[in-house]
């Protein structure tokens, strides 16, 4: 299944994201797919015809829209976004306009959810934290936090501008550490190209699910575990429909070494390869340096 999940900070983002989903399919729909806006609005309308394919299928669930054409998906999350939607015949009708209160919605939602949830003491207690930042941070700080490009670096800048960090360090020596570990994490994603899901490997690869599964526990692929999520696998390791020439060996010589102590190997310059990192390495085709690299690397805990 090839699924993407988008969330547009605009409605002219909301556009063009369904143009290009459906022109990258070449589906017959996409000539009869009609936009519009009035003059003075910033609401955008759009106007589907459900029966030109009859293998396109449409699902709105809240502020959630869900194209879906043969195994292709299209979530688009429209929480900042007012969506009105009904059908004029065999004609979909979308009313999409920007929600100036979408924050104070999503808020009120999302609290809603914890009356349910089977740990109340755990975000009890995250809340009673998060509450802490208004009264903690300047105006300022919350604005440079929250211009952060994802939620957890929200989070993680905002936490990092506390004046309560230093209580922190008292109480647990090791916090500095821990809040520079989740930075370092963070860039070594970013090095890696980002990450694929198991299916999503699956199906660049051609091959099954559990042949993915295999491959990871023989630690033919870097796997990360992801929490209930499962694993994520570092997209610097595929190339055309391939693993990289040479992976496998490379980790091989790293197998005692946890997964992320394997990621900041593959990100980080190594003098051994001239300074280059053992990604690019690869792709250059030093296969034979890097695993030489690894083998030091495995033995010393560095490069």
């Amino acid at each position: 299944m090839n699924s993407s999940t988008v969330q547009p900070d605009s409605v002219e983002q909301v556009q063009a994201v369904i143009q290009d989903w459906f022109r990258g399919h070449n589906m017959t729909v996409d000539s009869a797919l009609k936009f519009s806006r009035k003059p003075q609005g910033s609401a955008i309308d759009i106007r589907l015809p459900l029966k030109c394919d009859k293998k396109l299928r449409f699902e709105m669930k809240g502020r959630q829209l869900l194209f879906q054409f043969h195994r292709k998906k299209l979530h688009l999350e429209l929480d900042k976004f007012q969506v009105r939607a009904g059908y004029e015949g065999n004609v979909l009708c979308l009313n999409i306009d920007s929600d100036p209160a979408s924050d104070h919605h999503f808020l009120a939602s999302t609290l809603l959810t914890f009356r349910n949830t089977k740990h109340p003491a755990f975000y009890t207690r995250v809340l009673r934290a998060v509450k802490s930042f208004e009264d903690d941070l300047t105006n300022s700080m919350i604005d440079e936090a929250t211009s952060a490009p994802t939620d957890h670096l929200v989070m993680l800048e905002a936490v990092s501008s506390a004046s309560w960090m230093c209580e922190l360090a008292v109480q647990d020596p090791l916090i500095d550490a821990k809040i520079r570990g989740i930075g370092l994490r963070q860039q070594m994603l970013k090095t890696s190209g980002g990450v694929l899901t198991s299916e999503q490997v699956a199906e660049l690869l051609n091959i099954s699910r559990q042949a993915v599964d295999k491959r990871r526990a023989s630690n033919q692929l870097l796997a990360l575990t992801q929490g209930k999520r499962g694993y994520s696998y570092p997209c610097f390791q595929f190339d055309e429909g391939r693993t990289l020439k040479g992976l496998e060996k490379v980790l091989g010589q790293l197998s005692e070494l946890d997964p992320w102590m394997q990621l900041n190997f593959f990100t980080i310059p190594s003098e051994r390869l001239g300074n280059r990192t053992p990604i690019d390495a690869l792709r250059e085709g030093s296969a034979d340096d890097v695993v030489s690299a690894a083998c030091g690397y495995g033995e010393q805990g560095a490069i």
